[in-house]
């Protein structure tokens, strides 16, 4: 994953309501997925794999078992994790696209409830970042701005 691919990530994060933020989670595993399929070596593909199985972790992580679909999606998601490990020690690429079509899915069905969804973000006191176009004489070249804020209500 790329630095640029991180640093837009985190800018979702921090304006992610909390079903978005399980949105943009998948969105990374599958990234990471991707990066491994694309990977020259055998060494970025094992760690794009167990950054993906990180992932995974934290989907696990924010399931509420009170609920019958966290357990489905529990079962789901422990068969992705193991279906990773295989793939990650025989590097087989068919598996990994079988897992990222999974992890597709999923995000899409999610993508839906995330739009029905108009809570507040979590992330409260965040860095406000205004982007736009910029018309020049050498062309159009894209602007970032960002708030000055050193402190935003933390103190060490």
């Amino acid at each position: 994953m790329t630095k640029e691919t991180i640093k837009t990530f985190q800018y979702r994060i921090t304006q992610a309501t909390a079903s978005q933020l399980v949105v943009i989670l998948y969105d990374m595993a599958i990234e990471y997925l991707n990066d491994a399929c694309e990977s020259d070596s055998a060494k970025q593909a094992h760690n794009n794999i167990y950054m993906a199985q990180k992932v995974i972790d934290q989907l696990i992580c924010g399931l509420d078992m009170q609920y019958e679909i966290s357990a489905n999606l529990f079962v789901i998601y422990n068969h992705m994790k193991r279906s990773l490990i295989s793939a990650s020690v025989s590097l087989d690429n068919n598996e990994i696209n079988r897992i990222t079509g999974l992890l597709k899915k999923l995000r899409a069905s999610f993508y839906e409830v995330s739009k029905q969804d108009d809570s507040e973000p979590l992330m409260k006191n965040t860095q406000a970042v205004y982007s736009g176009l910029t018309y020049s004489r050498g062309g159009i070249s894209n602007e970032t701005q960002t708030d000055n804020i050193e402190n935003r209500g933390f103190r060490v």
